[in-house]
């Protein structure tokens, strides 16, 4: 079987998605299935093997425009399987499917952000968006809710799919200290965030959620991004002792970090289901997110919602989290969903059973 896996992004692009994609692969490939990955060139090139590059002629609001995907022929693959149904790279896939079996992989793009990105995702749905998942013999999505908003757009044979990660590769026994003595930050109480420092992850909202709170509170910010500059800014203009910007940091020392905090926050106004989400949990960190329906459909009993951009809304319910947080019984059972359901094992399988599906139609 050849697959030809198309995505906008793709390593050595840090993101999310393009993180899953390359684990998807790689771990396909390991099963005996050969993989071809199609992407842009705009993030950079890639050393990978079986990656082909198309020029990239623009990007626009973030979405790659690769139109010799348009003129390409995927007659001599098995199934064509596309990520992001709001890519123009998905759409092109739409486009010059021919008979070919059609996987549209979605990843949680309907959830949050701004007034004007709602319009856009509303308007694109019906028109184009539409089009290119009425063409998919089978779509993925990442959690039920999602799975109803794309019904509602003619999606069919939905089937469910989360994110994953592997648990092999995360230490739980680190050390708390190595990241409490490398900081400063013994008898304080941390906060950790986790993430890239983007819009799209709301990290510029810590330094104003972290005003209501005394120094023994002290907010973490790990990860790096166009944002950290201007973060560091609005730290020193507002004098705050309890926010630190980290940067990146080693895995051994992210692990630490996790063991060190008393719960995890997650700002972000979009997101699918993002990796700090669940190592938090494997941690048995409890979180306070943003009231996005692809983590609450899993985790409503170890999450605290808060209204997504909304400063006062996420200190709110920081504190009550550090007040009283939830039980240890329910940290454990999302700790238990999280092996059980979110493992590469489970979506790999998960994925070969909706290639025999589509194949054999």
């Amino acid at each position: 079987m050849h697959v030809a896996m198309v995505t906008s992004y793709y390593p050595p692009s840090t993101g999310g998605m393009e993180r899953f994609v390359y684990q998807l692969t790689q771990r396909l490939r390991a099963r005996g299935i050969k993989v071809t990955v199609f992407t842009g060139d705009h993030f950079g090139r890639t050393n990978l093997s079986d990656v082909v590059q198309l020029r990239t002629r623009a990007v626009l609001l973030g979405n790659p425009l690769v139109p010799s995907l348009f003129k390409l022929s995927f007659d001599s693959y098995d199934i064509l399987h596309a990520h992001d149904e709001h890519a123009l790279t998905s759409n092109a896939v739409a486009f010059v499917k021919k008979e070919k079996p059609f996987v549209m992989h979605c990843h949680g793009s309907f959830s949050g952000g701004s007034f004007a990105w709602k319009m856009f995702v509303e308007f694109y749905m019906h028109t184009l968006g539409k089009f290119t998942i009425s063409k998919a013999d089978a779509t993925v999505a990442l959690c039920p809710t999602e799975a109803r908003q794309l019904a509602n757009y003619g999606a069919k044979n939905i089937r469910i799919i989360p994110n994953a990660l592997n648990p092999d590769e995360v230490n739980l026994k680190a050390d708390p200290e190595i990241f409490r003595t490398r900081y400063n930050l013994k008898g304080k109480r941390i906060v950790l965030f986790v993430g890239r420092l983007i819009p799209l992850k709301g990290a510029q909202l810590i330094p104003k959620i972290a005003s209501d709170f005394n120094d023994d509170v002290v907010f973490a910010v790990v990860g790096d991004g166009p944002l950290r500059a201007k973060l560091l800014q609005e730290i020193k203009e507002r004098k705050l002792k309890n926010v630190i910007s980290t940067g990146r940091i080693d895995s051994q020392t992210l692990f630490s970090a996790y063991n060190a905090c008393e719960l995890v926050i997650v700002p972000s106004t979009s997101e699918g289901i993002p990796a700090v989400v669940l190592e938090a949990i494997l941690f048995g960190k409890p979180l306070v997110c943003s009231d996005l329906p692809n983590i609450r459909d899993y985790f409503e009993n170890v999450c605290s919602f808060a209204k997504p951009g909304d400063a006062k809304s996420f200190a709110q319910k920081v504190s009550e989290v550090l007040k009283k947080p939830p039980q240890d019984s329910q940290l454990e059972l999302a700790k238990e969903l999280v092996f059980e359901r979110f493992n590469w094992k489970r979506v790999i399988q998960d994925v070969l059973d909706i290639y025999k599906e589509v194949v054999n139609k």
